[in-house]
């Protein structure tokens, strides 16, 4: 007997029956991939500047806040678990021994439920905005091979606030009695990464230090590009997809390096001399870190680890190419300097 104002909610069988089909590896990784995309829907349906602030406990609980939500989003989000626009929640929701799920303006449980059985509570009315606290513990009978680490899911928070420079991760680890507490926000993005690669430079000052941010009609480059005076074996190329680390490369990192390519043989002409360049020649002294936002991007097969979108690379290469002209004709030394590093000596 279902109590009024209670409704049922029959999760997916197929998220408990296959779930790494929805997080991968049910070890740590997938409980990240997990947080990851639970993650991603709540900024959806947060206001300017969101909060999480996210509480690790022992035996597999934490409890997570979240600061700045609207709450009638969620509301609907939580109607609509079956919608693939939801599926964040529920593999979340539906992955657990015990969950609740409260707001706090005014103080309201409207999710509560174990091992994948939940149940909402419909208030009368929603407030326009609201925080919400997440009560969670982990079904490690599903995760059959998880061992939290909080190191390792502190890298992840750390990636995704960069990626998210919009957001405050607050990360509390009382799991043992040794408190730890870690604050993660980085307004500048991928660009305050770069710095941290820069600072372990043994060279001294870069050569060449360039960040460009470009919105066009579909989407939203970060693009930092950064050169060494001399060759270091540490250099660096990474690149994402929304929160999607892009390992293999594909689109974005190859019409960078192609709008490099292009912007550096194009000002040798107007010098007349001739330049011997390469991607290889290229890529040796280059740090670079790269990221994409927005809808309908295309990857090569299922790992999602390779962008393969032809005209995105056309797009990305005009930007750059654009962009590093205008740095160049801004910085005469400097463009002296890297048309020098590619020059074609007789």
């Amino acid at each position: 007997m279902i109590e009024e104002g209670i409704e049922e909610i029959k999760m997916s069988e197929h998220i408990r029956k296959r779930p790494g089909m929805y997080v991968g590896p049910l070890n740590v990784a997938g409980f990240n991939h997990m947080l990851e995309l639970f993650f991603e829907e709540l900024l959806k349906d947060c206001y300017k500047d969101p909060i999480f602030e996210i509480e690790f406990l022992p035996l597999n609980r934490f409890e997570l806040k979240v600061i700045n939500i609207d709450t009638a989003k969620l509301f609907f989000r939580i109607e609509h678990l079956n919608s693939k626009d939801s599926l964040g929640l529920a593999v979340f929701i539906t992955l657990n021994s015990n969950i609740s799920i409260s707001t706090d303006l005014p103080i309201s449980v409207i999710l509560h439920g174990k091992n994948g059985n939940n149940k909402i509570t419909k208030p009368a009315t929603v407030p326009e905005k609201s925080n919400i606290i997440i009560d969670y513990t982990l079904d490690t009978e599903t995760f059959t091979e998880f061992s939290f680490s909080y190191e390792q899911t502190n890298i992840f928070l750390r990636q995704f606030a960069f990626l998210n420079p919009s957001l405050k991760i607050i990360s509390i680890d009382r799991i043992t009695e040794e408190l730890q507490r870690n604050i993660f926000c980085y307004p500048t993005g991928i660009f305050k990464q770069l710095d941290f690669i820069v600072s372990k430079q043994l060279y001294g000052k870069p050569l060449l230090r360039v960040d460009i941010e470009k919105q066009t009609d579909k989407f939203f480059y970060q693009i930092g590009i950064c050169y060494a005076y001399l060759y270091t074996d540490n250099a660096v190329v990474k690149s994402y997809a929304g929160n999607i680390e892009t390992y293999l490369g594909g689109s974005l990192p190859d019409g960078i390096i192609a709008g490099l390519i292009k912007a550096l043989k194009y000002t040798a002409q107007k010098e007349n001399f001739e330049v011997a360049i390469s991607k290889k020649l290229v890529l040796e002294d280059l740090n670079l870190i790269a990221a994409i936002k927005g809808e309908d991007l295309i990857f090569y097969g299922s790992t999602k680890r390779k962008l393969r979108m032809p005209k995105l690379r056309n797009e990305v290469k005009e930007i750059v190419f654009e962009e590093m002209i205008a740095y160049f004709e801004s910085n005469p030394k400097i463009k002296e300097n890297m048309v020098d590093k590619f020059r074609k000596w007789k």
